[in-house]
């Protein structure tokens, strides 16, 4: 149960002192409009190996390069790649492989996706983080891999998106010692002059009119805006992760993020163990103007737990998006917070005021306004919520040491859809999730209290067949460990020529790149 933080860097290692004015872009790739080419940032210092790329540039263009088993599209769907198939059955994982080659004509061989596995596993990447759920894996035989994983997960196949690289190609070098890419097995590949890809004929998949991608070097982040700003590049994604982005004239397509937004509570403070109270909470906020005036309309307002744009659960996520004044109201009254005190906070007949602090990392500007937003909201209902913006280091210390009582949260769910980092107590990112005191022996749970346990249950349950994804869904929406409040969103620029952009999507950017048109 791990919860994943994705970070996107747009420039070159620190310490490159390269900077706009020295780069130099190729003759053929500016002002002619070839419709068998497109051109494409890169950092040249950096390195298209995917498990050792600095950055983000680069790491994209890796899915150009090197194929995985599997990749999911725009609505987090599996697509099969170089797996024919793949089975989860009593805990492992076995999949079988297409007839595939790399760029150099050899065979992809089970070895190779056993080899890529442990590169992958080794790194510092986001794939080692999506593989927590494995022990071991081995080669069959030529065709087969098998995954053996702590428990029997129906989502597991999703999370088997990392690149496919040669045996030891990434070990090479040339007659200057200078390493080489590695030998991938994707649409294109490296040329020797390193500063484009040409399309792989050996490729097993449909062959697009682009067999060529010039490369424009970008070595930090200001040339990264330049060629952007001046249309050089004829692509241009950001997942907007530090809430800065840089536009590009053209169209743009929406890439759904798998990064819930959420409020967390402390379940040992005060009323927040209340389902009633939280439930007013959560209807009590307006999602949709959080997407609008936080994120800039790169988010989708939550209508559950999981992602909207997963289809598997759509037809019971129920969350309202808009604020609903009646069920917050009535949901208040349930638990006995019917007056107003004289500065219009919400009291019970005991005189306990609703009155909150909301922590926030101060050095995520998005995130800052949507707990200003939230506060505001609340604040029409009576619920006093005072915003506590505090520094990443002392935001975490915060939430470890259970110094909070309401946190904005952003926590990347892995694409199996498992919600335990955030839902079950001793989750990576469960902060107060079940740590409100127990009743005294003998005494009965109250019926509004939230149970952890419940959620627990239930979600283990998936693991074992007894229950399914359906019954998760519901359980975390009325338990409500967090209240989701939206899922980020990335964008795709690209040029006005361009066609037949479909379906790019977080696994693969440039999922559809083989029906491209570039009109001349």
């Amino acid at each position: 149960m791990t919860a994943v933080l994705a970070l996107g860097v747009s420039g070159c290692r620190k310490g490159n002192d390269v900077t706009s004015s020295q780069i130099s872009v190729p003759e053929s790739s500016v002002g002619k409009g070839y419709a068998n080419s497109m051109n494409l940032l890169y950092c040249a210092s950096d390195s298209f190996n995917p498990y050792a790329a600095a950055t983000e540039i680069n790491r994209r263009l890796s899915s150009l390069i090197f194929d995985p088993l599997i990749k999911l599209n725009n609505n987090f769907e599996v697509v099969y790649c170089l797996a024919l198939s793949a089975e989860v059955s009593k805990g492992i994982c076995t999949v079988t492989l297409r007839d595939a080659q790399f760029s150099d004509g050899s065979a992809v061989t089970a070895s190779d996706v056993v080899y890529s596995y442990n590169l992958a596993k080794a790194s510092s990447t986001v794939y080692a983080s999506k593989l927590y759920e494995v022990t071991s894996v081995s080669a069959a035989d030529a065709k087969t891999v098998v995954f053996k994983l702590t428990r029997n997960d129906p989502y597991f196949v999703n999370l088997i998106d990392f690149p496919i690289l040669k045996s030891g190609s990434e070990q090479r070098v040339n007659s200057d010692s200078v390493s080489l890419p590695p030998i991938g097995c994707g649409r294109y590949y490296v040329a020797e002059s390193m500063n484009m890809l040409l399309q792989n004929t050996a490729h097993y998949g449909n062959k697009g009119s682009i067999t060529q991608i010039n490369l424009i070097n970008a070595p930090d982040a200001e040339s990264v805006s330049h060629y952007v700003e001046i249309g050089a590049a004829n692509m241009y994604y950001s997942d907007i992760s530090d809430g800065n982005i840089q536009r590009m004239s053209g169209k743009k397509a929406t890439v759904n993020l798998n990064n819930l937004v959420y409020i967390g509570m402390n379940d040992a403070y005060g009323n927040l163990s209340n389902l009633y109270l939280r439930y007013a909470i959560s209807s009590a906020i307006n999602r949709k103007q959080i997407c609008s005036d936080a994120y800039y309309n790169n988010a989708v307002a939550a209508t559950g737990f999981f992602n909207p744009a997963f289809k598997a659960v759509s037809s019971v996520q129920n969350i309202q998006t808009e604020a609903d004044s009646e069920i917050t109201v009535e949901n208040l009254e349930k638990i006995g917070y019917n007056s107003l005190n004289s500065s219009g906070v919400r009291i019970n007949g005991a005189g306990h005021a609703l009155k909150f602090t909301l922590l926030v990392n101060s050095e995520n500007r998005m995130r800052v306004a949507a707990a200003r937003t939230v506060a505001s909201q609340l604040s029409n209902y009576g619920i006093s919520v005072t915003v506590v913006e505090k520094s990443y280091p002392d935001y975490v210390a915060s939430l470890a040491s259970g110094d909070f009582q309401l946190y904005i949260g952003e926590v990347m769910i892995t694409d199996n859809m498992d919600f335990g980092s955030i839902a079950v107590p001793g989750g990576s990112a469960a902060y107060g999730v079940g740590t409100a005191p127990a009743p005294a022996e003998g005494e009965p749970v109250p019926e509004d209290t939230v149970s952890p346990s419940t959620t627990t249950g239930v979600i283990e349950g998936f693991y074992t067949g007894t229950n399914t994804v359906t019954d998760v869904a519901v359980v975390l929406q009325t338990q409500m460990p967090v209240i989701p409040l939206c899922y980020r969103t990335g964008v795709l620029f690209y040029s006005e020529n361009i066609e037949n952009v479909k379906n790019s999507s977080a696994s693969d950017i440039y999922f559809s790149i083989d029906s491209y048109n570039i009109k001349k």
